[in-house]
């Protein structure tokens, strides 16, 4: 029988319990064998945004995934030359896990964003679009944008009704450069790896 993977993107800067709880909770609810945490290299919709080295974002989630069965990371993205395009990302990985199932968890905001995305249906046809709620998006909003995506690409996507679990990076990396404690937001390894290289200070 052919392999369930998802594949949870990101730019993990740095990675926090909400990434950790939204895979555990595909992977369950989705029956996945493995879960695939991919670090974004250069992402084209994050150009103007300081993005702390991919290396150093790739060992944080390496730290903060090693005790959950069939959670991976992988340095494809980071390792790449020039910006990282998720349908890119989907034909490497399909290439690798030939017989494989790839499933795409995203938030709501892929959702609403999906149509300036590039290669769309390049995106579609190589795996299932799993997207969770996210705080800020109505219900209403994403059955309306799902039922049109639908309709317009002859697909189907996986809707998962998560907890609303409102920890972003960016929260915490402001938390930190002011010197507030953060270490209910993310998982332990993540926080002393932080401590002991001083990151997100001055920002």
């Amino acid at each position: 029988m052919a392999s369930k993977i998802g594949i949870l993107g990101g730019t993990f800067d740095p990675i926090h319990n909400g990434h950790i709880y939204i895979a555990y909770e595909a992977k369950r609810i989705l029956g996945l064998d493995e879960v695939i945490f991919m670090p974004s290299g250069n992402p084209p919709h994050k150009r103007s945004k300081h993005i702390t080295e991919g290396s150093i974002r790739y060992k944080m989630v390496k730290l903060s995934i090693k005790d959950y069965e069939g959670f991976t990371v992988s340095d494809y993205e980071i390792n790449k030359d020039g910006f990282s395009y998720t349908y890119e990302t989907l034909l490497h990985l399909k290439d690798v896990y030939k017989d494989s199932e790839l499933y795409f968890i995203s938030g709501a905001d892929c959702l609403v964003d999906l149509n300036k995305w590039k290669n769309v249906d390049i995106i579609l046809d190589n795996c299932n679009l799993v997207v969770f709620n996210r705080p800020g998006f109505s219900e209403e909003l994403l059955v309306d944008e799902k039922k049109s995506i639908e309709a317009k690409y002859d697909t189907k996507i996986i809707f998962l009704n998560l907890l609303l679990m409102d920890i972003s990076s960016t929260l915490i990396r402001e938390r930190i450069d002011h010197g507030f404690k953060v270490d209910f937001f993310i998982p332990y390894e993540v926080d002393k790896f932080i401590n002991d290289n001083k990151l997100y200070k001055n920002i």
